[in-house]
């Protein structure tokens, strides 16, 4: 009894020492796995934390409550076969002030949808597979970044609805990419995938940087002209034996990358 009673106080002791404390918990009625969890950072920091998370078809939004989590909204896509695997917060200034969400999934498709006016806005198509991550860039929030398993990145022109940008090609992923992240300063993007590797691009060149600058003004009637960047600036295949499904940089010079799958040996970072 007095062996419990320790390890009672000492587990307490800890989550005192975390500062957390497990409050509540929401189960969805789909009964299908949740793929993507995210906060909004947008936020006024007086109201309670909200964040979205997407499974099955669905997207639901949360809000975080003193001891308890609340629905706020809930989105089911048209499509019953769509499965959601990421959700990212987008904030736009033009032609008015909003925070919208952007979804992906199974169908490769990325849905913008608004949750002040209830409805999807648009569709962004192009992708040749699923999409399994989006980023938004950390200082143009007008550019989107998805991972695809179509072995390769996009780069997406929210305001004008272009793809600008295909990372992949002779010297990109060679299986479906699981993960992608911009740097602090967005000069670089960061991926990993089925492949094993980890790469990096740049997107400080000319030609990126022509090509985003003329994404906003491109006018002709003809398809605009998507820049397809083949050539990654650092790659490695020598760091994991197994895939690599999360990478995120840490300020500007360090980057973090994790595989999980079950009990296997490879436990590198």
């Amino acid at each position: 009894m007095r062996g419990k009673k320790v390890k009672a106080v000492e587990k307490r002791e800890h989550s005192k020492r975390n500062g957390f404390k497990f409050t509540s918990w929401s189960k969805e009625d789909h009964k299908e796995p949740i793929f993507g969890v995210a906060f909004n950072p947008y936020t006024n920091p007086v109201h309670p934390p909200v964040f979205a998370a997407v499974g099955s078809n669905r997207v639901t939004i949360y809000e975080c409550l003193e001891d308890s989590v609340s629905v706020i909204q809930s989105y089911s896509d048209p499509c019953t076969e769509e499965i959601f695997y990421t959700v990212c917060w987008l904030y736009t200034v033009s032609p008015e002030v909003s925070v919208n969400l952007a979804v992906a999934g199974q169908r490769g498709l990325i849905r913008v949808l608004s949750p002040t006016k209830l409805h999807n806005l648009f569709t962004l198509m192009g992708c040749g597979d699923s999409i399994n991550e989006l980023k938004l860039h950390p200082s143009d929030s007008n550019l989107l970044l998805s991972a695809s398993k179509d072995n390769s990145l996009r780069l997406w022109n929210l305001k004008t609805r272009r793809c600008i940008l295909i990372l992949g090609g002779l010297q990109g992923h060679r299986d479906e990419v699981l993960s992608c992240d911009f740097d602090l300063s967005a000069r670089y993007v960061l991926s990993c995938g089925m492949d094993h590797s980890v790469k990096m691009w740049s997107l400080e060149t000319d030609d990126v940087k022509n090509t985003i600058a003329l994404s906003y003004t491109y006018n002709q009637d003809k398809p605009f002209p998507v820049l397809n960047v083949h050539f990654p600036i650092f790659s490695t295949r020598s760091i994991h034996r197994n895939y690599v499904d999360c990478v995120r940089w840490f300020g500007n010079k360090q980057w973090y990358q994790r595989r999980v799958r079950g009990a296997a040996k490879d436990q590198n970072l």
